[in-house]
C-alpha cells in the first residue's frame, strides 16, 4: 500500500509536469505495486541517449512513438524533445515529412522506421548510422526506437490507448503561427 501511494505521487508529479495522463500507471500501482515500480525504473533506460545529440535521439524516438499511434504519447515525446533543446520546427518537419527536416534527424528516423518494419535496407542504414555515430550511437538509436514504442503499446494494452489526438496537425499549426509571428517582428 505504501509503495503504491509513493509511486502514484511520483506519477502525479510527472503528469503535472507534462500534462500527460498517467491513469494507466496509477492503475498498475494499485494492481501490482512492484510491477509499477519496475515500470518506473525503466524510465532511466528509456531516457538514456547513449551519447547521441538530442535531435538525433528524439528523431528515432518520435518515429517509434508516431508508429505506435498514441496521440498523447506523441505529444509527450514532442514536449520532451523541445525541452531537451530540439527545435520545434525541426520536430514538426520530421513528423510531417517535410524536406526541411535536418539530415541527421531524417537518417535517425529512417533507421527507426527500418527497425520497426524489419526493412531489408536496415543493415545499409545501420552502417551509415554507425559511421556517423559509432556503435554507441547504434545502441542509442535502437533504445530510442524501442522506448518510443514501449509506453504507447503498454498503455494501449492496458486499455488506455488514444490515437485520436491530432498532434501532428496541432504541431504544424503552432509552428506556422510562430513563423508568422517571427516574420511580423
Amino acid at each position: 500500500m505504501m509503495l503504491a501511494a509513493l509511486l502514484k505521487r511520483q506519477f502525479a508529479q510527472f503528469e503535472n509536469r507534462y500534462g500527460y495522463d498517467t491513469a494507466y500507471m496509477r492503475e498498475l500501482a494499485d494492481i501490482d505495486a512492484v510491477g509499477a515500480l519496475k515500470l518506473g525504473l525503466a524510465n532511466g533506460f528509456t531516457r538514456h541517449r547513449f551519447g547521441l545529440p538530442a535531435n538525433v535521439y528524439f528523431a528515432a524516438k518520435l518515429t517509434g512513438t508516431k508508429w505506435a499511434d498514441c496521440g498523447s504519447c506523441l505529444r509527450l515525446v514532442v514536449d520532451m524533445a523541445v525541452e531537451a533543446g530540439v527545435a520545434r520546427a525541426d520536430v514538426a518537419d520530421l513528423l510531417t515529412g517535410s524536406p526541411g527536416a535536418p539530415p541527421d534527424m531524417k537518417l535517425a528516423a529512417r533507421y527507426a522506421a527500418a527497425i520497426i518494419a524489419n526493412d531489408p535496407e536496415l543493415a545499409e542504414i545501420a552502417a551509415e548510422c554507425e559511421r556517423r555515430w559509432g556503435r554507441q550511437g547504434i545502441a542509442g538509436l535502437a533504445a530510442a526506437t524501442v522506448s518510443g514504442l514501449f509506453y504507447p503499446l503498454f498503455k494501449r494494452g492496458m486499455g488506455y490507448g488514444n490515437a485520436c489526438e491530432p498532434v501532428v496537425a496541432a504541431l504544424r499549426a503552432e509552428t506556422a503561427a510562430l513563423e508568422k509571428a517571427g516574420a511580423g517582428s
